[in-house]
This record gives C-alpha cells, sequence and structure tokens, in this order.
C-alpha cells in the first residue's frame, strides 16, 4: 500500500504544473513531454529496437510508430513507458506518452488509483472538458472477459491527458494495469484508425 501511495504521489508531482496551464506540454512523464526528441533521453538504435511493429502495421501507410521500454533502471514511477512519434521523423519527436503501472492480479487498487488520479486531474484541469467512460468490454479481447476504465480530459486544440485501468482475462498474455497518457490530437486520430 506504501508503494502504491508513492506512486499516486510521484504521478502528481511529475504532472504538476500552473493552474492556467492548456497545452500538454507542460507535462512529464518519466521527466519527458510532447514535443520533446526521444533522442534525448534514449539512443535510436534503442528506439528502433522497442517498436512495436504490430500497431505500425495495422495502418497502411502508418504515419506513426510506437516504442516501448520496460523496467529501465531511470523510472521512478512507472514500471514501461510508450512513446509515439512519426515513423520519417529523424529526431524522433515524441506526440505520445503513456506510463503504466502493473497491477498484477490486483485489479481493485488500479481502479482505486485510478479514481483518485482522476479526481486530481479535475482539480488540474476545471476549465478542460472530462469524459468519463464507463467500464466497457475492451475490443482486443473477442471473448468479451477484458474491460477498460477509462478518464480523459480534452483540450480545445483536442490534445488530451488520461489515466485508464485494463482489466485483462486470464486468456490474454498481458498484465492488468494503470495507464496515464498524454497525447496529442494528431496521435490520437492516427490511433482511432488501428
Amino acid at each position: 500500500m506504501k508503494r502504491l501511495s508513492l506512486y499516486l504521489f510521484l504521478i502528481l508531482f511529475t504532472l504538476q504544473t500552473p493552474s492556467q496551464a492548456d497545452d500538454i506540454r507542460d507535462f512529464q512523464i518519466e521527466g519527458m513531454s510532447i514535443g520533446d526528441s526521444a533522442l534525448d533521453y534514449f539512443s535510436e538504435t534503442e528506439i528502433k529496437k522497442n517498436t512495436i511493429e504490430e500497431y505500425s502495421k495495422r495502418v497502411k501507410n502508418s504515419e506513426f510508430a510506437i516504442t516501448e521500454f520496460t523496467f529501465l533502471s531511470t523510472f521512478k514511477v512507472y514500471d514501461t513507458i510508450q512513446i509515439g512519434y512519426k515513423i520519417n521523423d529523424k529526431k524522433y519527436i515524441i506526440y505520445s506518452i503513456e506510463g503504466i503501472i502493473f497491477f498484477k492480479e490486483n485489479i481493485k487498487d488500479c481502479y482505486k488509483k485510478n479514481k483518485e488520479i482522476s479526481n486530481e486531474f479535475a482539480e488540474l484541469f476545471k476549465d478542460t472538458k472530462a469524459v468519463d467512460v464507463p467500464k466497457s468490454k475492451h475490443p482486443f479481447d473477442k471473448s468479451g472477459k477484458s474491460f477498460t476504465k477509462d478518464i480523459y480530459f480534452e483540450f480545445s486544440s483536442g490534445d488530451y491527458v488520461g489515466v485508464s485501468c485494463y482489466d485483462w482475462s486470464e486468456e490474454i498474455q498481458y498484465i492488468d494495469h494503470l495507464r496515464v497518457v498524454i497525447r496529442t490530437n494528431e496521435y490520437n486520430k492516427w490511433l482511432e484508425l488501428l
């Protein structure tokens, strides 16, 4: 329980911003912000080696790629970080950052943290449209036994910040987890094509 409280504190600490913040570039996950070059944090070899090919293959002439880094010693809060960048961008400018904390066989604590973080986001983003998505079946699991619970805060630009819990069925190889996301509108439109 102490570890979860520490996670919440660190998550919120990394997202502290001025009260008038209306630009997702003001927020950080593990020190990274939208608009940064991923090369400031990882080598090009590391980025390419950790690219998840399945996402870019789902969309013909895909514009973006997703790279995932798991359990790096430099991570203070998250177990995994995913970054989204344009495939042909030699600077690897970040369009999406997602921080993941695993809750293996402990989804109730994930839902509790989701609620706590969502409440903090609601205070932080008072002038931002909040969308609270009820617990729903995840489309990836055809058995209908996997669920997500999301809340996100959409800025006037279409960019957004959100928090989700993923409750995977035993038949799916993924681990239950909490996901904090910062995404540009452009990246999010690409995700909708997947």
